[in-house]
């Protein structure tokens, strides 16, 4: 099994999120909410419309959301295992999803992302085609499915979110998992603690 990496330079992200955005609004939508949330893969891939919904807006009729705006979209995302670790998602973002949810007249029950063919969640196989195959034309190696949490972890931490935090978000049972996880060297600073008792 191949080890795949986070994308470290932003730069490349960027290449990413054209050349998946030349491809589809759902490949750049796959990507991007990956990379901004940190999400497992089978929740992202599972996700429904309904989910990324404010409650209030959570229809239960199934109706299409052609009028959808931004502010119905949910501002942050949780971990429903660490509900107090919260992610923002960036208004950009929720416009993009607002978008996309519109132009495809989506319903509340439908999956987020979908087969255009079959209409049912996409499958691993084919997200990975989707993220490897932008990653060759960028010509970046080591990059699969498991790149998109990392890329979110990396970042997280580079951003300055302390390690023990982003350990217990992926839920990693140690800190060496997530160190060697998001591929930063070990984190080996001398911490003093001084008491005047």
């Amino acid at each position: 099994m191949e080890c795949v990496l986070p994308i470290k330079d932003k730069a490349q992200i960027e290449a990413m999120y054209r050349v998946l955005k030349q491809h589809s609004q759902r490949d750049y939508l796959l990507l991007s909410f990956a990379i901004h949330t940190g999400v497992r893969l089978s929740t992202l891939l599972g996700l429904r419309v309904v989910d990324i919904l404010k409650p209030e807006y959570k229809e239960s009729d199934n109706q299409t959301l052609q009028s959808i705006a931004p502010r119905m979209i949910i501002e942050s995302w949780t971990n429903p295992q660490f509900p107090e670790i919260v992610v923002p998602l960036s208004d950009s973002l929720r416009q993009t999803l607002t978008e996309y949810i519109a132009d495809n007249e989506y319903r509340v029950q439908d999956f987020l992302f979908q087969s255009s063919r079959t209409k049912k969640q996409l499958s691993r196989q084919q997200a990975y085609r989707i993220i490897h195959k932008a990653a060759e034309e960028i010509e970046l190696a080591h990059i699969g499915l498991q790149s998109l949490r990392k890329t979110f972890a990396y970042h997280a931490y580079k951003a300055g979110t302390p390690i023990t935090v982003i350990q217990k978000y992926l839920g990693h049972q140690s800190l060496a998992e997530t160190i060697r996880f998001i591929d930063i060297p070990s984190v080996s600073k001398t911490i003093e603690i001084h008491l005047d008792i």
